[in-house]
């Protein structure tokens, strides 16, 4: 019976700290975080009708249409703008939701616009293309697109060589841990010991060749929008891309060849005066809080 009682107390001390750890966690929010839904057709996408405020302080939203906004999506808001992309325009959890790229570029057009932000971190140009698809009913009058007065595309390097496969549970949870002490701890943790990066961003999109069949069914869309609407697609490099020229040049041609072709225009960011390589997080991929304040502004001026 003495044998044992170290063995008893060493239980019952883990026990102890494991339950302090939950509590703790939770107290200190690193349990409000988004969930994502996961599917075989558009991969992954936040959930609807979720809101929270990680650690805390970084205040995020996703309302009935999947989209990062207070508010639910309305036909009835005009004149409005759809904003779809990847982590750059997601923001993620290192972001308080008014520094983000939709309510940041709503503040830069004066309150004249309701911003609509549809994305996820890591998608490319043909998940973005696939939660259009999702949300045009023409019928009901609910078509995103139809009713959009501008529609803003955000394009990377890669965004048409695949669609972006869900990352995995430990990026983009698709729900709640059992334990938030062993689901921080493999995210966060881990990967700083094995030198990894944690990422709240996602992955970017997958590179490669073009999809041409992708590629075409992107200017189709563009071509179609652009007769009744205004449609910007901004071009946007990573910190490496402002180095490379040659090779952001072959990345964004076929996209300067499709706003030749249409009415869409085309806005390349590595050749805006004011973005640099000081707009980037310590990644050299997302941009910082004042990063995200030049790239609403440069968009803000193209569009309005």
């Amino acid at each position: 019976m003495v044998r044992r009682r170290p063995f008893v107390t060493t239980c019952l001390l883990f026990i102890l700290l494991f339950i302090s750890s939950e509590v703790y966690l939770r107290y200190a929010g690193f349990a409000s975080y988004p969930i994502y839904d996961v599917d075989a057709q558009i991969k992954y996408i936040p959930a609807a009708n979720q809101h929270g405020s990680f650690l805390n302080h970084n205040a995020w939203f996703f309302n009935d249409r999947h989209m990062g906004n207070i508010s639910n999506w309305s036909a009835e808001k005009h004149p409005n703008i759809l904003l779809i992309g990847n982590s750059i325009v997601l923001g993620g959890n290192p972001f308080n939701h008014q520094d983000k790229l939709g309510p940041l570029l709503e503040k830069d057009l004066g309150g004249r616009y309701t911003v609509w932000s549809a994305a996820a971190g890591g998608w490319s140009n043909i998940n973005e293309m696939t939660y259009l698809d999702r949300n045009a009913d023409v019928v009901r009058n609910a078509d995103v697109v139809r009713n959009a007065d501008a529609v803003i595309l955000e394009y990377m390097d890669g965004g048409f060589s695949a669609p972006s496969d869900w990352p995995g549970y430990y990026v983009f949870p698709d729900q709640k841990p059992w334990s938030l002490t062993l689901y921080t701890f493999r995210k966060y943790v881990i990967p700083r010991l094995v030198h990894a990066v944690a990422s709240d961003f996602g992955s970017l999109p997958p590179t490669g060749t073009f999809d041409e069949a992708q590629l075409q069914r992107f200017k189709t869309l563009v071509a179609n929008v652009a007769k009744a609407h205004k449609v910007l697609i901004f071009m946007y490099p990573v910190a490496k891309d402002l180095q490379n020229k040659s090779a952001w040049l072959d990345a964004t041609a076929p996209i300067l060849e499709l706003c030749k072709t249409t009415m869409a225009k085309c806005l390349d960011i590595a050749q805006e005066p004011a973005w640099n390589e000081k707009a980037y997080g310590s990644d050299g991929l997302h941009p910082t809080v004042n990063g995200n304040k030049i790239l609403a502004s440069v968009l803000a001026n193209a569009i309005d």
